[in-house]
C-alpha cells in the first residue's frame, strides 16, 4: 500500500503524543513493506523535505485565513493548534500517484484538504482523533484562547469548499484513542464507522534503558527516590501539582527528586513552575529538562532511572507516556481523567488519583515507595503492555482496517 499521513505539524521542536504515535505507525508500516510518508505544513519547522527515523517527511507552506495577523499571533496559533490552510499541500496530494489511502491526523481545514484530495482521487480516507474532540474539559477549552477576536476572517469560503465541516461525516473510518472518546463519537456520529485504536509503544526499546547513566548525566543521587514526568510544559499536563507535592514527600523521604521532561509550549506556565520551585526552596530537588528528541537515549534512560512515573494531567485523551513507563518496568501514578481509566486497572497495574490535592498525591506515591506494591504493579503492567500495546500489535489492527477499506 501507498499511505500518506497528514498531521497539522511534525517537528521535534514541539514533540507530543500525536507525533510519537504517527512516527511509530509509519515505521511499522514501512517495516511491513508499505510505502508510508508524512505530508504536513511548515508550522514550527520550515524544513521542506527530510527523513525522520527513516520516514520521508514533506512540509508545505500554509497560512491562517485572517487579515492583520502579527508574527506573534501566528506563532501562538502554531503552538495552540490554530485552524490553518495549505493549498500547496492539497496540490501535492493530488499529484501523488498510486495512492491507496489518506490518513488525516487532524480535522478542520487541514482535514478538509485530506477529504477533498481523497474524494477527487476516489480513494478512502481515515481520521484519527488524537486530542479528544467530544470530551474536552471545559477548563481546557476555555484556556485555548486564540487571540483572533476582532480579526477579519476570510477562510470560511475555502473551508466550505473543502468540506471542513464534513471531515468526520464523510470519513471512511474514524479511529478513537480511548473507549471514552469512542462512546462520545458514537453518540455524536450515528452511522459512522468508528474503531478503537489505542496508542502503542516499542516495548523492546524502553526495556533497555540505563537508569544509572541518566542519574549520572544529570547529577542526581543514585540513592534518591526519583519521580519522573514526561510531557509538554503546559497547564493541561499540570506539572505544577507535582512541584506542590514535593514538600510533603520530602518530610518522609528527604532525598526525593522530581524530574520534568518536556518541550515548553506555554512560557508563562514554565515561568510559574520555576517561581514555585524557588519559593518552596526546591532547587536541589527538581530538575527540568525542556524537551528531548523522540527515542533519545536520555529519554529512554530516564524511564529506567525513575522509581515512579507520575502523570497529574487535567485531561489526557490516552496517555502514551504510561505505556512507555510500563514498558520500562516503572510503576505509575496518574490522574483518573480522560482515556486513562479505560486502559488501566487501578490497584492492579497503576494507582489512579481522582484529585488535585497534593496530600492525596503524596499518599499514593508513598504507597509505592514504602511497600512491595510496586512489584505487583510492574508485573501486571509489563504483561499487559507487551500483549496489547506493542506497536506491532497496534499496527496490525490498523492495517486490517486499511485493507478492508481498500477492498
Amino acid at each position: 500500500m501507498k499511505i500518506i499521513h497528514c498531521p497539522r505539524r511534525f517537528t521535534p521542536n514541539s514533540w507530543g503524543g500525536t507525533e510519537t504515535c504517527l512516527l511509530h505507525l509509519a515505521k511499522s508500516q514501512r517495516a511491513a513493506g508499505h510505502d508510508a510518508k508524512i505530508f504536513t505544513t511548515k508550522a514550527l519547522d520550515s524544513t521542506q523535505e527530510n527523513k525522520f527515523s527513516g520516514i520521508p517527511v514533506k512540509r508545505f507552506n500554509y497560512q491562517y485565513p485572517y487579515f492583520g495577523l502579527t508574527q506573534n499571533d501566528k506563532n501562538r496559533l502554531d503552538q495552540s493548534g490554530g485552524n490553518l490552510l495549505s493549498f500547496p499541500l492539497l496540490k501535492a496530494l493530488l499529484r501523488e500517484k498510486n495512492l491507496s489511502i489518506l490518513h488525516a491526523h487532524t480535522t478542520k481545514r487541514l482535514g478538509g484538504i485530506v477529504r477533498t484530495a481523497a474524494k477527487l482521487k476516489k480513494i478512502p480516507y481515515a481520521v484519527t482523533l488524537h486530542g479528544g474532540m467530544f470530551n474536552i474539559p471545559t477548563a481546557i477549552e476555555a484556556g485555548r484562547a486564540t487571540g483572533l477576536e476582532g480579526k477579519l476572517e476570510w477562510g470560511k469560503l475555502p473551508g466550505a469548499m473543502l468540506g471542513s465541516r464534513r471531515v468526520l461525516i464523510d470519513a471512511d473510518v474514524i479511529f478513537c484513542l480511548s473507549r471514552e472518546e469512542l462512546r462520545s463519537a458514537q453518540r455524536a456520529l450515528p452511522g459512522a464507522r468508528l474503531e478503537y485504536l489505542p496508542n502503542g509503544v516499542s516495548c523492546d526499546i524502553f526495556r533497555c534503558g540505563k537508569g544509572p547513566h541518566f542519574r549520572s548525566r544529570h547529577r542526581i543521587n543514585p540513592q534518591s527516590k526519583l519521580l519522573l514526568n514526561v510531557g509538554r510544559i503546559d497547564p493541561q499536563k499540570n506539572q505544577l501539582l507535582l512541584v506542590k507535592t514535593m514538600p510533603y514527600l520530602l518530610q518522609e523521604h528527604p532525598d526525593c527528586h522530581l524530574v520534568l521532561i518536556g518541550h515548553v509550549t506555554n512560557d508563562d506556565y514554565y515561568r510559574e513552575i520555576k517561581r514555585y520551585v524557588a519559593a518552596l526552596k526546591l532547587k536541589k530537588h527538581v530538575t527540568v529538562i525542556p524537551g528531548l528528541p523522540p527515542e533519545d537515549p536520555d529519554l529512554i534512560d530516564a524511564y529506567k532511572a525513575a522509581d515512579i512515573f507520575c502523570l497529574p494531567s487535567i485531561h489526557e485523551p490516552f496517555g502514551i507516556v504510561i505505556l512507555e513507563a510500563w514498558a520500562a518496568g516503572t510503576p505509575v501514578v496518574a490522574s483518573a481523567v480522560g482515556g486513562i481509566p479505560d486502559f488501566t486497572d487501578d490497584e492492579k497495574d497503576i494507582l489512579l488519583v481522582d484529585s488535585t490535592n497534593p496530600i492525596h498525591w503524596r499518599n499514593r506515591i508513598l504507597r509505592i515507595l514504602n511497600s512491595p506494591l510496586r512489584y505487583s504493579l510492574v508485573e501486571q503492567a509489563e504483561r499487559k503492555v507487551r500483549r496489547e500495546y506493542d506497536w506491532s500489535v497496534v499496527n496490525d489492527r490498523l492495517m486490517h482496517v486499511y485493507e478492508d477499506l481498500c477492498r
